[in-house]
C-alpha cells in the first residue's frame, strides 16, 4: 500500500510539473526580453546624454 501511494505521489508531481512547464517557459522569455528593451533603453539614454555634454 506505501509503494502505491509513494507512486501516485511521484505521477501526481511529474503531472504538476509537464502542466507548469509551458508557463515557466513563456515566463523567462517573456523576463528575458523585457530585460533586453530595458537595457538597451537605458543605453540609449546614456549615450544621448554623452552627447549632449559635449
Amino acid at each position: 500500500m506505501n509503494k502505491l501511494i509513494e507512486h501516485i505521489k511521484k505521477v501526481a508531481i511529474d503531472d504538476i510539473r509537464l502542466f507548469f512547464e509551458p508557463f515557466t517557459k513563456v515566463t523567462r522569455l517573456t523576463r528575458r526580453l523585457a530585460t533586453a528593451v530595458i537595457s538597451r533603453i537605458r543605453r540609449s539614454k546614456a549615450k544621448d546624454k554623452k552627447e549632449g555634454d559635449q
